[in-house]
């Protein structure tokens, strides 16, 4: 069964580029008028136009446009897929929210939740790395053994070789929010940019503060997933132990852990969700991009990259 990826930001054309070198059979669907039709036949690849008879052919298909264009897209062609037609999701979110799977119960809703951002999932196929997956099939009536099958296909064509596990829907869009705000896209940037603004103004060298606290963190984490949390305490110096345990007693405070909850708790009981809905993304983003655009930070990063 070919695969039609709906899309071609960095999660579809890594997607696209890893299907391609298993010769695993999956075309891109775009809209007339996108920039990025250009980009895929460059590639050597397969476009269909999106609503167009041919679209609707396939009989799986993955949302891979961003989760805040999905509720658009289903209720102008929802209606209009093939009865079963499989419909995976990259992340749990958009069908949570907006209930897909009641507005359109003949199709198949299917979470297919790749574990990695675009550019780590091309990365690790082309390395052979690892990164995993999870999934569920919670709304897919009947029998699923040749879904399962199919599915698992394309997982390993895609490059997944650390899973499949199943979860639901609501479990991995809950992981996913709460791992973003509690830590991957809050407490590990913004912590390490105080650390480098501390360093610097004591007299430090952007240079040497850059690679403590910033590139530093990839080489860290590699050995926290290689090692696992007991063997990753083992391996760390006599310096980095004792004031590991003096960061904890500092940084871990009730008040911390209290606010890290209170994160999840908002997520659970969908205050994120109205927070979402009442903010304006492409302000936010523009906020946040002169917030750092402008830091010494910044500045060291492009220096030391062009560098390299």
């Amino acid at each position: 069964m070919r695969l039609t990826i709906i899309g071609f930001g960095n999660q579809a054309k890594a997607w696209s580029q890893n299907l391609k070198d298993s010769a695993f059979p999956f075309r891109v669907a775009l809209q007339p008028d996108s920039p990025s039709i250009h980009k895929v036949l460059a590639l050597g690849m397969e476009v269909v136009e999106i609503g167009s008879p041919d679209f609707f052919e396939d009989r799986a298909f993955v949302l891979l446009t961003p989760d805040d264009t999905h509720h658009s897209f289903m209720n102008q062609y929802g209606h209009r897929f093939h009865p079963e037609s499989l419909i995976l999701y990259n992340h749990g979110f958009s069908l949570t929210k907006n209930s897909f799977h009641l507005d359109f119960p003949k199709l198949k809703h299917v979470l297919f939740a790749v574990k990695a951002i675009g550019s780590e999932i091309r990365q690790q196929f082309l390395s052979k790395g690892k990164f995993g997956a999870v999934y569920s099939f919670e709304f897919v009536n009947g029998e699923t053994t040749t879904l399962e099958k199919w599915m698992n296909a394309m997982a390993k064509a895609l490059g997944v070789n650390l899973g499949l596990f199943k979860t639901t829907f609501e479990h991995e869009t809950q992981a996913d929010l709460y791992s973003e705000q509690g830590l991957l896209c809050s407490v590990i940037p913004y912590t390490a940019g105080e650390m480098f603004k501390h360093l610097v103004e004591s007299g430090i060298e952007p240079e040497l503060a850059y690679l403590e606290v910033w590139h530093e963190m990839k080489l860290i984490a590699i050995a926290m997933v290689d090692k696992g949390p007991e063997g990753f305490f083992d391996l760390i110096s006599p310096n980095a132990l004792v004031g590991s345990e003096k960061g904890f007693e500092r940084l871990i405070t009730p008040e911390f852990k209290s606010n890290l909850k209170s994160l999840l708790t908002d997520i659970q009981n969908n205050t994120f969700n109205e927070e979402l809905e009442q903010t304006n993304v492409p302000e936010l983003r523009a906020v946040i991009r002169k917030r750092w655009a402008n830091s010494p930070l910044m500045k060291t990063f492009k220096e030391m990259k062009a560098k390299e």
